[in-house]
């Protein structure tokens, strides 16, 4: 319906999951961190498979649970937090929590997990508003 803006969007949403260089493990715990705050059902159902690999049975419930799971190395609970931390309390990343994330993440690291969670924190709420998050698909890599 809006060609200029649609297709670039589109272009982005893509690029986040075809160009990222995040691991698996930490890139869905952001992913689905996003995508239980935004309650979008195609998403919270959808799993990333790189070289055929997925993230375990099990994960999305630990995404919940980022603060206490057994599951998680300090990367991926870092992620997990950061989505949370962005989607709903952006003004409050102190120092502390910057210092912690540049213990784990290269600069480079942190502006792409900044950018997909950007991404799906807007397109999750956009598709949710018009009422497409029970029908959207995502095209493939």
């Amino acid at each position: 319906m809006v060609p200029g803006i649609g297709t670039a969007a589109s272009n982005f949403s893509l690029a986040v999951y075809a160009h990222t260089t995040l691991g698996l493990r930490e890139f869905e715990a952001a992913r689905l961190r996003v995508a239980q705050i935004n309650g979008c059902v195609f998403c919270l159902d959808w799993r990333t498979e790189r070289d055929g690999e997925k993230v375990e049975d099990g994960f999305a419930d630990a995404v919940t649970q980022w603060r206490t799971t057994d599951s998680f190395d300090d990367r991926t609970r870092l992620a997990a937090e950061y989505a949370e931390r962005y989607a709903l309390d952006h003004h409050n990343l102190d120092d502390a929590f910057w210092t912690r994330m540049t213990a784990h993440y290269s600069q480079a690291e942190i502006v792409e997990l900044s950018m997909s969670i950007g991404s799906w924190l807007a397109f999750g709420r956009l598709n949710h508003v018009l009422g497409l998050d029970t029908v959207c698909v995502l095209p493939k890599p």
